[in-house]
């Protein structure tokens, strides 16, 4: 897992006397901080939020249901306090053990290295697994000074094809993160770890058991939110106890009792917390008890209820499930939405319309609300949800028909495209529930409905690909789409890779964005795969990693059939394109001002660009986009002009270059920022003090190909032809 070095561009000559500098300490200053720009960066952390690093400080439950003290935690923190720099936790789902990870490295409190006597606090981060496949990729396990770092392969780990090779990686990390002062828990599932190797198993901890939901429930209100004991929806109940029992301590008893019995025992750990919170809501905006007992049952029992009086009526299923994808809208427009589902053209006698239920009647029999002609669900948070997945798993043949409708619904003018975001959260809760990608199937549409659509299959694939059950499939979904021929997925995974995804999962992203550049044509799913790639090098925690890999590609990727050649050359041509929402182009020019590998990272570019004749388009509208963003002072006059002149004496006959400089019959040049950068050009190889410093401070002149003689050089044009 060493950094990769930089290797030479075979597309630029090797005799043009440029000498790279160590790559290695090439750094780029940006907003007062120091960027490596060819330093392999590690996989991508987040914080442990407030939340999570309170709740197992404060609100932990350390017995089972028998009152057993549980045992996960306690193992990892002695692992760790006999510095095991990582540790493994393997178990079944619903045994706590991400909590456990974290509330073992909240406990630790180590000594840093050369920091005797005083032991510190470490700073907890989730590392996000971005790789293909952990036993066959290259990838570097980050390892700053002071970290508790937890990793959650759980979704993934029984399926790896060669356990001890996956295994050994992350234990072969120990020596480092014992440098830095840092340790490790990797969270496995039940299978995959290869625990019977006396090697790969010694630093394993089994979880068997986990605390009772009812109990993390109720320390979590006791400790995080102690005012829902006296306010909201237990107050009513309080008060009528108070009278009874003759005293504020009875009212509380009282409401602690109601509380034991809305909850369960067999509620997963993250579920109960995730309770807890609901609860706490719930009390703040004073609802009642049966409120509560609804949200604890995550109101099955109301649903069960709305779909037993319905039995008969497919109007009125229909109108519920119109109303939860529809909800904001006017009941009119959710009646709308019911017969489009229904395919029912409305066709009804008089009759029957005159002696039926009015609207209002029937939203409210399915637990609907209308409010300022707006039908909601707002008095029963999560309810919309419940019903979704009831629809999904007791009437499973309903599958199809609302993945089409939600696709109609959602359609360019389609009733529900306002809502499109808010239903996109909607399948993505689904799929994540029921462990089931089949509520994706309406991205590929969403990607072909413009702006709104791509932003909701963008918004629907990254929620999904980040969870850890089933985060893994929907990922390697997202790089199947990218490499498909059709157009619409091909859209989806781009833009999937313009949002949060990108951070979390770079390397996987660039993969899918390779896979989408190498399309035959450049369509609109290259454009977004263009945009996708500019947005994460403009992103400087991500820069590093986005050049090292188009560089890679161009070196990799040699044969002009493979249609990841034209991948590297296209990427090469999109990184360099000027753009001020996405200044990947300005942070690497002015990269390549301080430091001449950089610039002569951008000469091969450029290089391998234009020798692409089906690029030869694409490399004139950047040369012209060049020229135009240094006189708006989007890049660096004097990095543009120091690339480009060695570019040019590379490729002076090419046909962009050519014409770029010398002009070419029937090409109109009249932008006075063409006309500027000749003129800097040519001054530039007229010169005498353009020479090379001893001390390498500037990229050596070629010394093949020489600069024009003063009365050969070429005119500028101001005007006509080019």
């Amino acid at each position: 897992m060493t950094s990769p070095t930089a290797q030479p561009d075979n597309h630029a000559s090797s005799g043009n006397g440029i000498h790279a500098a160590n790559n290695i300490n090439s750094t780029l200053l940006q907003a007062g901080r120091d960027i490596n720009l060819n330093q392999q960066p590690p996989l991508s952390t987040d914080p442990a939020t407030p939340e999570e690093i309170t709740a197992v400080r404060r609100a932990w439950v350390a017995e089972d249901g028998d009152g057993k003290e549980i045992t996960t935690a306690p193992g990892v923190l002695a692992m760790l306090d006999r510095d095991e720099r990582v540790v493994v936790i393997v178990g079944p789902p619903g045994t706590g053990k991400t909590a456990a990870g974290l509330r073992a490295l909240s406990d630790l409190r180590p000594e840093l290295p050369g920091v005797s006597g005083s032991r510190v606090l470490l700073r907890l981060e989730h590392v996000w697994p971005d790789w293909d496949s952990a036993e066959k990729d290259k990838f570097l396990l980050p390892a700053e000074h002071g970290r508790g770092y937890l990793l959650d392969v759980s979704g993934e780990s029984a399926r790896w094809e060669k356990p001890a090779v996956a295994a050994g990686k992350f234990l072969g990390h120990a020596a480092t993160l014992r440098a830095k002062g840092s340790y490790l828990v990797v969270v496995a599932g039940e299978n995959g770890w290869p625990e019977s190797d006396p090697v790969l198993g010694r630093n394993v901890v089994r979880a068997v058991s986990a605390p009772p939901g009812d109990r993390i429930t109720r320390r979590h209100i006791e400790q995080l939110y102690p005012q829902v004991a006296r306010r909201g929806w237990l107050q009513e109940y309080a008060s009528e106890a108070d009278s009874r029992d003759g005293g504020e301590d009875g009212a509380e008893q009282r409401g602690q009792e109601t509380l034991a019995d809305l909850l369960r025992a067999d509620m997963q750990p993250s579920d109960a917390a995730a309770l807890a919170l609901d609860l706490s809501r719930i009390s703040d905006s004073g609802g009642t008890l049966n409120d509560a007992r609804d949200l604890v049952q995550r109101w099955r029992e109301r649903v069960s209820t709305v779909f037993r009086i319905t039995r008969e009526s497919a109007d009125d299923r229909a109108l519920l499930l119109a109303a939860v994808m529809l909800e904001g809208l006017s009941p009119a427009e959710v009646l709308e939405g019911a017969r489009l589902l229904l395919k029912d053209q409305g066709n009804r006698d008089i009759r029957e319309i005159l002696t039926g239920h009015d609207l209002v009647t029937r939203l409210e029999t399915v637990q609907a609300k209308s409010s300022g002609q707006r039908v909601t669900f707002s008095h029963l948070p999560g309810y919309p949800a419940t019903v979704l997945r009831h629809f999904w798993c007791q009437i499973s043949d309903v599958q199809s028909a609302l993945i089409e409708w939600v696709k109609t619904l959602t359609a360019c003018k389609g009733l529900g495209v306002g809502r499109i975001l808010e239903i996109a959260d909607l399948l993505a809760q689904l799929a994540v529930a029921e462990g089931d990608l089949r509520p994706l199937q309406v991205t590929p549409a969403w990607a072909a409905a413009g702006d709104a659509g791509q932003k909701a299959a963008s918004r629907l694939l990254a929620h999904v690909a980040r969870d850890p059950a089933l985060g893994q499939e929907a990922r390697t979904k997202l790089r199947s789409w990218a490499g498909n021929d059709s157009k619409d997925k091909a859209t989806v995974a781009a833009v999937v890779c313009q949002g949060t995804f990108s951070q979390e999962y770079p390397r996987q992203a660039l993969t899918c964005l390779r896979w989408v550049l190498g399309r035959p044509e450049h369509d609109s799913a290259v454009t977004e795969a263009e945009k996708a790639l500019r947005a994460m090098g403009s992103n400087t925690q991500l820069l590093p990693r986005v050049w090292a890999t188009v560089k890679g590609w161009l070196t990799e990727f040699m044969d002009p059939d493979d249609r990841h050649y034209l991948a590297a050359h296209r990427a090469v041509l999109a990184l360099f394109q000027p753009d001020r929402a996405h200044p990947a182009a300005t942070l690497l020019l002015a990269n390549a001002l301080k430091h001449p590998d950089t610039a002569k990272e951008l000469v091969q570019g450029w290089c391998a660009a234009l020798s692409v004749p089906a690029l030869e388009p694409r490399c004139e509208n950047v040369l012209t986009a060049w020229a135009k963003a240094v006189t708006d002072g989007v890049l660096e006059a004097d990095a543009v002009v120091e690339v480009l002149n060695h570019v040019i004496r590379e490729h002076w006959m090419t046909g962009p270059l050519s014409t770029f400089i010398a002009g070419r019959a029937g090409t109109g040049y009249t932008s006075q920022s063409i006309v500027d950068l000749r003129e800097r050009l040519i001054l530039r190889w007229n010169d005498p003090r353009q020479q090379p410093k001893p001390d390498g401070d500037e990229i050596p002149e070629p010394s093949i190909t020489s600069p024009p003689e003063p009365g050969t050089a070429p005119r500028p044009e101001t005007g006509g032809e080019a």
